[in-house]
């Protein structure tokens, strides 16, 4: 599929059939996932592939699906065959800018507070739109559900505690969805939003 095409299918969706996902495909939307960029190599982005039926209703629980269809949509999390949970590993960037070659030459460590923009939620973003691109180029589609809406999502994934999950990108086939209401916004005013050569 052509990029352009690619960018323009691309939308959070929210429901998905019972048709399976191939795993040929599940390895090349994990692979572009893998090889999205990481702040000095430091690769510190790290994925949970959850295809198991009962353990992807025990995300959808965590989530609080059942909140989600009493308010008249369709069941998500637990429907989409494949979850991929973006996590990232702070402790791997602040390991790799302690190395001399980001230090200067200088015996000193990297703290997490010395960084104005903490690379590491950089590039769990440029991960997770690697897997939304990825799937729609594989003729999927795929939504994500960011952290904030799961309860104690470690547990249920035995996930370390010092792993941070952003959140989970659910795949499939796309069956019609109740859109987002978000949607009625609508797109936002390109000279606002885009500038040239400076702000004004």
């Amino acid at each position: 599929m052509d990029f352009s095409d690619v960018v323009s299918a691309r939308r959070m969706v929210r429901n998905y059939s019972d048709e399976p996902v191939s795993g040929d495909a599940v390895e090349r939307i994990v692979d572009a996932a893998v090889r999205a960029p990481s702040a000095g190599f430091s690769q510190g982005q790290r994925f949970v592939v959850v295809t198991d039926p009962e353990r992807r209703r025990a995300v959808a629980k965590a989530g609080g699906e059942e909140h989600y269809v009493a308010d008249g949509f369709d069941p998500w999390i637990s429907a989409a065959p494949v979850h991929i949970v973006v996590c990232v590993d702070k402790h791997a960037y602040l390991r790799r800018y302690s190395e001399p070659d980001k230090t200067g030459g200088e015996d000193r460590q990297s703290l997490e507070e010395d960084w104005v923009v903490p690379f590491w939620w950089v590039d769990a973003g440029a991960s997770m739109m690697a897997i939304l691109y990825a799937a729609v180029n594989e003729g999927l589609a795929a939504g994500f559900l960011g952290l904030q809406a799961f309860d104690d999502l470690h547990a249920v994934l035995d996930i370390p505690t010092e792993v941070s999950i952003v959140g989970v990108c659910t795949i499939g086939h796309p069956k019609p969805d109740r859109r987002s209401g978000s949607l009625k916004r609508g797109w936002n005013d390109r000279p606002e939003v885009v500038k040239w050569e400076r702000w004004t």
